[in-house]
């Protein structure tokens, strides 16, 4: 069992610190300050308290008594081995208690994102936040709400139909407050096994945590508090390797040469996608395309700094990207990027694109086989995805694709290209290495 003393050295007359002696009864024995000073004659080890003292030394006792109670608390809820930092970062918070109308964590976070929105917040790159980013901040916002028992309306109907179409009672959370100050292991342990429980698969849950860390770090930079536990290596994110899939040149070309002229708005989502495909630039980019063509020694390029990272790329204009420009009279076909995931998908089950790709998932915990037909895995990514692979296979070099894609490297964007070992070897065996060698009789 954990045990504490305070413990005052000295015989001077002036103010010496209060030092915590703290033990886990085996081999754990540190000291560290607690930040209080006190006169070591009116001190008593043996009492931990003043000898004597008036009534300017009870705001002393006061804050001491209160930190005595802080530290028993942590104590009775720590889990894993004790050490310095654990106490010091206890003290610290205890001495940097707020005053009744500071921030919440609830209230900074809707802030943070309310200034997100209007272009305030900034990436480590000085470029606003992406709205992808911003809608991810949107998710993180409802659920680390709902782990502390905060429901909208919407989401209280939702549970509730939930229980009908299971059948199983599932009652909403408690409220339970949760702050700056208590971010710590204990909470990332207790919030992923809440995620799990909710069913979200882990790269969903590794964007919360992403998310709560970088509201962490947003908001110690803004010296809101002063707790750095989430900075730990334990407080890691979580990811599995994923699905992602890309599009093949003929399953590109089925999809281009489409007919959908009796669909209008699938013909504008198709057409899209297309583009992005022809640039491998990310959908965030994609509405300033077309402001941002010039010409060079008489071809045209897309010359262009990307939204999220800020890179600057040159990117040559292929047939099939004139093509487009010119059908909507030298402009890109504009549409909701969610309708052109939506539309998408049913346009390459339209043309066939239903190859089975089996995979395997976790989810409650627990990992399953899983197995979903191509076109289903479809989203604006894929283009991007797709476009660095093709180059891949068509034998442009790694160096010259990430002059196009902006990677900061090539394994980054070898992890980017999904090609398969069949897909690898059949193009090795047209190398000159494996066709052109003659046997020696």
């Amino acid at each position: 069992m954990a045990t504490f003393n305070f413990h005052v050295t000295g015989t001077k007359r002036e103010l010496v610190p209060v030092y915590i002696r703290f033990s886990d009864g085996c081999d754990t024995f540190f000291i560290v300050p607690s930040s209080f000073k006190v006169n070591p004659n009116f001190w008593s080890n043996k009492g931990q308290t003043l000898i004597s003292s008036d009534n300017d030394d009870d705001e002393f006792l006061l804050n001491l008594s209160g930190l005595k109670i802080r530290i028993n608390k942590e104590i009775r809820k720590h889990s894993g081995e004790y050490s310095k930092e654990w106490l010091e970062n206890i003290i610290t918070k205890y001495n940097n208690k707020k005053s009744v109308d500071a921030e919440t964590m609830n209230q900074y976070i809707e802030r943070f994102i309310a200034e997100a929105k209007k272009g305030d917040r900034a990436n480590k790159s000085s470029m606003n936040l992406a709205p992808g980013t911003i809608r991810i901040l949107e998710g993180f916002k409802r659920i680390f709400e709902e782990y502390q028992g905060i429901y909208t309306a919407k989401r209280i109907e939702w549970h509730k139909d939930k229980e009908k179409h299971d059948g199983k009672e599932k009652p909403l959370r408690p409220f339970r407050s949760v702050d700056f100050e208590d971010i710590n292991i204990d909470f990332y342990n207790a919030f992923v096994i809440f995620l799990r429980d909710e069913g979200y698969a882990l790269n969903t849950q590794g964007r919360f945590i992403k998310s709560l860390k970088m509201i962490m770090k947003k908001s110690l930079q803004d010296k809101v508090h002063n707790n750095r536990e989430f900075e730990y290596e334990a407080f890691r994110g979580i990811s599995e390797k994923t699905d992602a899939i890309y599009l093949t040149t003929d399953e590109l070309n089925k999809i281009y040469n489409k007919d959908l002229t009796k669909f209008p708005r699938m013909d504008l989502a198709r057409d899209a996608f297309i583009i992005l495909c022809e640039t491998c630039l990310r959908i965030s980019d994609y509405s300033k395309i077309d402001i941002n063509i010039r010409t060079i020694k008489g071809k045209r390029y897309i010359d262009i700094n990307q939204t999220k990272t800020g890179t600057k790329v040159i990117i040559p204009l292929t047939p099939r990207f004139e093509a487009i420009w010119k059908k909507y009279g030298n402009k890109l076909p504009r549409i909701p990027e969610q309708h052109v995931n939506r539309y998408i998908k049913t346009i390459a089950m339209w043309c066939g694109i239903t190859e089975e790709i089996r995979g395997e998932g976790v989810k409650f915990g627990k990992k399953y086989q899983k197995s979903e037909p191509k076109y289903s895995l479809i989203s604006c990514h894929t283009g991007r995805r797709s476009a660095c692979s093709n180059m891949y296979l068509a034998g442009i070099s790694l160096k010259d694709i990430r002059e196009i894609s902006g990677h900061s490297s090539d394994k980054q964007l070898l992890d980017y290209i999904k090609v398969t070992k069949e897909e690898t070897a059949v193009r090795l065996s047209e190398h000159p290495y494996y066709s052109g060698l003659k046997i020696v009789s």
